[in-house]
């Protein structure tokens, strides 16, 4: 049910966020969180009389988790402050535990262990799909639906992502929201240089490109004829080139999301079925293509690796007119030292009948879970005020932050970037749009990557979906059929 909530005045409203938890070993005797805002479902009066409540997380995300006081990104220091606050409205302290290593690759198999070894000293994890959902450890973890506290149709949670990463469609485990700002920096997004576009594509209309998301025809054809305009001849290393494609090729996944492509349906339980042999992929097959291999504005390095290391900077350095990437890329380097400015727009639709946008947030997102070395009870309500009350707390705040950060450095004049944001993230007013998973993607399955599989193999001139779906189809429905398989029994 969804509750009433105090809707607050955002700088630019609606992003990602938050690192997981807190201020590890030290507070701040001179903060006060003053008088707080309750906009969740936890009692205002909740009180957890001074517990500690531990966070295991992977190394490389300490920031995100930790925060710094002392950041000159308002971001960081907007997580350092959501932790403060929520210790202060709990009574609690929260308490990080690095896995002390330097990536998620060895993160499944440390969780694993601890989980087995009944450790005591975390409750709540954070993970990624590529560590956790790939292997299939959801059995390591806890089922919310009966969590006391934890509202997935609240806004500071993404219900259409959590709900799509079940077997089942039914019981979740995987709690993807403005808890973590891993959560949403891999959610699908273009970038387009402005300058450069209102120089030589169409000038003096800088955000013209706006107008046809705006307007609902912001589409796949549209892309590919604003690519082929944008490569721009001003001889030798002068040239602009429209896009580039390099190894890891995961736009590719972000635009047959975009476009609507059907991997799979549920049946009657709620299980996937795979449906991805239909027309609309024969036709995002060869349209696909296109772009890649025939517009003129193209510049493929995928799946070669290597060079495109040497190609880094492009967009940045006015070398190319767009950057197909994800919001993460609002954090990074390159992008606060660009001098020009740069529109954000989601991937395109298929035709401008679809009715919305739809945006593929891949497997590296994190997301937080309840571990089953806490009891059942302790998860299902102290664990479960705890990450209610963080995520409500950087709705409010370090998701404010992310927008002003973001609009600020796109140089926007307007609020037509905090828009396009609403549109990726799925909370525009009147645009219909959502953020997404594929759950055929996620758990490994090949079919979840055959799109990228077809365009691996290059300029071959006639791209085949047909053939090779009758190559992989009986594996691809065997993997499926294994996993429900293992989902039912390790469920019972």
């Amino acid at each position: 049910m969804k509750r009433n909530r105090i809707l607050l005045l955002l700088i630019c409203f609606s992003l990602i966020i938050s690192g997981l938890v807190s201020c590890a070993d030290e507070e701040d005797p001179d903060y006060d969180p003053g008088d707080i805002p309750i906009i969740d479902s936890v009692p205002e009066d909740y009180n957890l009389d001074g517990q500690q409540v531990g966070i295991y997380y992977a190394e490389h995300i300490y920031e995100m988790v930790l925060g710094d006081e002392e950041a000159t990104d308002i971001v960081y220091s907007k997580i350092h402050q959501r932790n403060l606050t929520v210790n202060a409205r709990l009574n609690c302290k929260l308490n990080l535990i690095s896995a002390e290593n330097n990536g998620w690759a060895e993160y499944g198999g440390n969780l694993q262990q601890c989980v087995h070894q009944m450790d005591k000293s975390f409750e709540i994890s954070t993970c990624t799909n590529n560590s956790i959902v790939s292997q299939r450890l959801y059995a390591l973890f806890h089922t919310m639906n009966d969590a006391s506290y934890i509202d997935i149709e609240a806004d500071w949670w993404y219900k259409d992502t959590i709900m799509e990463l079940t077997p089942d469609y039914y019981y979740y485990r995987f709690l993807y929201g403005d808890i973590f700002i891993g959560g949403l920096t891999f959610a699908g997004a273009i970038y387009y240089n402005k300058d450069l576009y209102s120089e030589y594509v169409d000038p003096g209309n800088p955000d013209a490109l706006y107008t046809y998301v705006l307007n609902g025809t912001w589409t796949f054809e549209q892309f590919d004829i604003e690519c082929a305009r944008s490569a721009i001849d001003l001889g030798g290393e002068n040239n602009i080139y429209a896009y580039m494609l390099a190894r890891s090729g995961e736009p590719i996944n972000f635009f047959a999301t975009g476009c609507g492509v059907e991997y799979y349906t549920r049946d009657s339980r709620g299980m996937p079925i795979i449906t991805v042999y239909n027309q609309k992929s024969v036709d995002f097959t060869q349209k696909l293509y296109n772009l890649l291999y025939n517009n003129k504005g193209a510049f493929i390095l995928f799946p070669k690796f290597g060079p495109e290391v040497d190609h880094a900077t492009d967009f940045q350095d006015r070398k190319a007119m767009f950057s197909l990437g994800s919001l993460g890329a609002i954090l990074s380097d390159g992008m606060r030292e660009m001098e020009d400015s740069y529109g954000i727009l989601p991937y395109p639709k298929w035709t401008p009948q679809q009715e919305e946008y739809i945006n593929f947030t891949n497997n590296g997102s994190v997301y937080v879970g309840v571990t089953k070395n806490v009891p059942y009870d302790r998860a299902m309500e102290e664990t479960s005020a705890v990450i209610e009350v963080m995520a409500a707390e950087a709705y409010r705040t370090v998701k404010d932050a992310f927008y002003e950060q973001a609009c600020k450095r796109a140089y926007s004049r307007d609020d037509t970037s905090a828009e396009m944001l609403d549109i990726i993230t799925g909370r525009h007013k009147t645009i219909k749009s959502r953020m997404t998973k594929n759950f055929i993607y996620e758990y490994g399955n090949q079919a979840g990557t055959i799109f990228m599989t077809i365009m691996a193999k290059g300029a071959v001139g006639n791209p085949n979906f047909t053939s090779e779906w009758e190559g992989l189809e009986e594996s691809a429905n065997t993997q499926l059929s294994n996993l429900i398989t293992d989902y039912l029994k390790d469920s019972n």
